[in-house]
């Protein structure tokens, strides 16, 4: 069963993500200048890190929008997110199962390379940016799991 468009709620929604949109807008700008400011090395390196991120982030919120705007108008609004469609694939299943041992022994890697980096000076950014990966390993499981959910 499909679900039942609520244009009250829909036309909220929709709102919400083109606002915040605009405030990664905002946000990427007020990084720019960070990065461009900065005579640190390090500072625009993470800097641009940030930068790299949020301007994913605007272009999936755009993508979200122009999704939820198509279901609305009943038109094809664009770029927008691809619409799921749930199928059983066991090669799909199967990859998915094997990119999940393979993001759960990078996590151990990581924590074993944290630890090894726990005497670091201060002033690197290894210890940083192994946190930061172990993050992305954490949430490409998420999207693995997800994957998983919808194809089987």
């Amino acid at each position: 069963m499909s679900p039942v468009p609520d244009a009250k709620s829909d036309a909220r929604v929709l709102e919400t993500l083109r606002a915040h949109g605009e405030r990664e807008r905002a946000v990427v700008a007020g990084y720019q200048r960070l990065e461009e400011s900065s005579n640190d090395e390090a500072i625009k390196y993470l800097a641009r890190l940030i930068i790299d991120d949020e301007e994913r982030h605007r272009q999936v919120l755009e993508e979200m929008a122009n999704r939820l705007e198509s279901w609305i108008a009943g038109r094809t609004v664009g770029p927008s997110t691809p619409a799921l469609v749930p199928q059983v694939d066991r090669g799909l299943l199967d990859a998915t199962h094997e990119l999940i041992h393979l993001e759960h022994e990078d996590a151990k890697e990581l924590r074993l390379l944290q630890r090894e980096l726990r005497y670091a000076p201060a002033t690197s950014l290894l210890p940083l940016l192994v946190e930061l990966m172990l993050h992305d390993t954490e949430k490409h499981i998420e999207i693995l799991h997800f994957i998983r959910a919808y194809s089987g």
